[in-house]
C-alpha cells in the first residue's frame, strides 16, 4: 500500500492556516485556557456548590473568606463564592448575546449598503453616522433610558451600540469586493444578489470581521458589567459581576472581598478575550500577507 505523505492531509485553505497560526500563538493559548476555565466554573456552579446564591443569612453577614465561604459573604449573609459562579453565567452571556446582536444587525446593514449603493447606501450610512456620534456607553445608556432597565434591554442596548462598527467595516469590505472578477463572473452566470453576497462576498469579509467580533466580546462584557453596576441591567437579587461590584462598594473599607472577586472575574474575562483577539488579528494579517505574495 502506498503511504501518502503527511502533507497530503494538510489543507492549504486560508481558514485552516489562520486557525493553525492561532493555536501556535502563546497568548491565544493562555487566553483560551482562562476563558474556558471561567466558562466551566460558571456553568458547573450547581455541581461545585450546593448553596443558593440568593439565600440570605443575616447572622453570617460580612464574613471574611474561609473554608466554608471561600470568597466570604456579603452584607446580608449570602455566599459570595456561589454568587460569583452564578454571576459569571450572566456576565458572559450578556457579552456573547450583545456582540452577536451587534454583529448580525451591523453586518446585514453593511452588506446591503455596500452591495446595492444608491439612496439605500446613503440612508444607512447617515443612520450609522448618527449612531457613531454617540460614545458606545452613552448610546447604550440612551437606549436603556428609552426601553427601561432590565437584563434583556441591556443586552439589546449593548448590541445596538456595536452596530455602527460592524456596519462600517462590512460596507468597506463589500465596496472593495463587489467589482471583483469572481463577483462579475458569478453575476454573469445568473446568480442572485443574495447568493453572491452570502456565498462570495461575506466569506471573504469574515476574516477581518472575525477580529472585530473577538475583541468586541470583551468590550461587550465590560459594557454589560458597567450597565449592571449602574443598576440598569440585572435586577436584585440576581447575581452578576457588575451588580456585585455595585453592592460591594458600600462595604469596600470593611469587606474587600466583595469588590475584589467580581472585579477579578471581569478583568480575567476581558483579558482572556483580548489575548485571543490579538492572536486572531495577527493570524488574519499573516494570512493576508501570504495570499498577497502568492
Amino acid at each position: 500500500m502506498t503511504k501518502l505523505p503527511s502533507s497530503s492531509f494538510q489543507s492549504n485553505s486560508p481558514g485552516v492556516r489562520m486557525f493553525q497560526q492561532i493555536l501556535r500563538n502563546r497568548s491565544a493559548r493562555i487566553g483560551g485556557i482562562l476563558l474556558l476555565a471561567l466558562i466551566f466554573f460558571s456553568y458547573a456552579a450547581p455541581l461545585i456548590t450546593d448553596k443558593d446564591p440568593n439565600k440570605t443569612q443575616p447572622s453570617q453577614a460580612l464574613k471574611s473568606p474561609s473554608l466554608e465561604h471561600p470568597m466570604g459573604t456579603d452584607g446580608i449573609g449570602r455566599d459570595n463564592f456561589t454568587r460569583f459562579l452564578y454571576g459569571g453565567q450572566l456576565s458572559l452571556r450578556v457579552g456573547l448575546v450583545g456582540i452577536t446582536l451587534g454583529a448580525v444587525i451591523g453586518i446585514t446593514l453593511g452588506m446591503i449598503s455596500g452591495y446595492f449603493g444608491g439612496w439605500l447606501d446613503s440612508f444607512i450610512s447617515w443612520f450609522t453616522d448618527v449612531l457613531m456620534s454617540f460614545p458606545d456607553i452613552l448610546l447604550a445608556l440612551a437606549i436603556i433610558a428609552i426601553l427601561g432597565p432590565g437584563i434583556t434591554n441591556a443586552m439589546l442596548a449593548i448590541g445596538i451600540s456595536f452596530v455602527p462598527s460592524f456596519m462600517r467595516l462590512t460596507r468597506g469590505s463589500v465596496l472593495s469586493q463587489r467589482e471583483m472578477t469572481y463577483v462579475e463572473a458569478s453575476r454573469a452566470l445568473g446568480s442572485s444578489d443574495f447568493r453572491i453576497m452570502m456565498k462570495h462576498i461575506l466569506p471573504n469579509s469574515m476574516r477581518t470581521l472575525l477580529v472585530l467580533i473577538t475583541l468586541g466580546i470583551g468590550s461587550s462584557i465590560l459594557a454589560g458589567a458597567a450597565l449592571n453596576f449602574l443598576g440598569l441591567g440585572a435586577e436584585p437579587p440576581t447575581a452578576e459581576w457588575g451588580a456585585m461590584l455595585n453592592a460591594g462598594m458600600k462595604f469596600v473599607r470593611q469587606a474587600w472581598w466583595l469588590t475584589v472577586f467580581p472585579g477579578a472575574g471581569i478583568f480575567l474575562a476581558v483579558l482572556s478575550i483580548n489575548l485571543i483577539g490579538d492572536a486572531v488579528s495577527d493570524a488574519v494579517a499573516g494570512t493576508h500577507i501570504i495570499q498577497k505574495e502568492k
